[in-house]
């Protein structure tokens, strides 16, 4: 398909541009890339005191703090990945709106820049997930779906960004719409509780949030050292391609008209 095969053909570039994001970002900061550990830190720790301490919540009652926070870590990594790809890909094509009119810098790569640098930000919190799991000897095998999961994560974002960065062209109020919209999925996604926790009338709302899978797919994987449900991973994994395949053909067929409305 087109979408794959122009992904891999630039892959050079998206890695550049994905560098370039960071120093920009964090040029003249003290701290620099500490700020990417410490982001997720804070917001696990936020997680932590509201629904560990303040509400009570816990999937079973035997699990330690720390098994608890090593829990919610696994739903809410991918989650701040997918947020971050979203949140900065929404706004980055009209960020970038000098380059439209140009017929040889490849526009759509734009947005996959964004999701990119999420899942490095991710995927830093993740390292540092993976020392604490192999520290209490809770790692095994299925780690090795880590790639897979986050290969399916990529797809799925990039589809999404690619939609919603056309979208924002045209209706600049998108991603403030976009931002309470993720707020609301952040609570609507099995972060802090598992599937099993959601009561019977509120399972159909759990299920059509395609996060679910993925968070699930991650904990099972690393935390529980258990192949997470086949049916779930084939739901995201078709999901993935779909959303992909159709967010790029309507990049590429409004990618002419975008410059108008500019």
């Amino acid at each position: 398909m087109n979408c794959f095969r122009m992904l891999f053909q630039h892959r050079h570039i998206v890695w550049r541009l994905t560098v370039l994001d960071f120093k920009v970002r964090y040029a003249g900061s003290q701290f620099g890339l500490v700020w990417m550990l410490l982001s997720p830190l804070l917001v696990l720790g936020a997680y932590l005191l509201l629904f560990g301490k303040i509400l009570g919540v816990k999937p079973d009652p035997a699990l330690s703090g720390l098994d608890y926070a090593l829990l919610m870590a696994c739903g809410l990594l991918p989650w701040l990945g997918f947020s971050e790809g979203v949140m900065r890909g929404t706004g980055s094509v009209l960020a970038q709106r000098n380059l439209m009119r140009s017929t040889v810098f490849p526009m759509e790569l734009i947005p996959v820049t964004a999701v990119c640098a999420g899942l490095v930000i991710q995927m830093c919190g993740i390292v540092v997930l993976l020392l604490v799991l192999g520290f209490r000897g809770v790692l095994g095998l299925t780690l090795l779906l880590l790639p897979l999961l986050v290969i399916l994560q990529a797809l799925f974002t990039i589809g999404v960004v690619w939609f919603l960065s056309c979208v924002n062209i045209v209706y600049r109020d998108t991603s403030q719409v976009i931002g309470l919209l993720m707020v609301l999925l952040m609570f609507l996604s099995p972060i802090a509780y598992t599937q099993e926790m959601v009561p019977g009338g509120l399972e159909l709302v759990v299920k059509l949030n395609p996060l679910s899978y993925l968070i699930e797919g991650y904990r099972e994987a690393l935390m529980f050292n258990r192949l997470p449900s086949v049916a779930g991973l084939v739901t995201f994994a078709s999901l993935a391609f779909v959303t992909l395949v159709t967010g790029y053909r309507h990049f590429m067929r409004l990618r002419r008209e975008l410059p108008d409305f500019v």
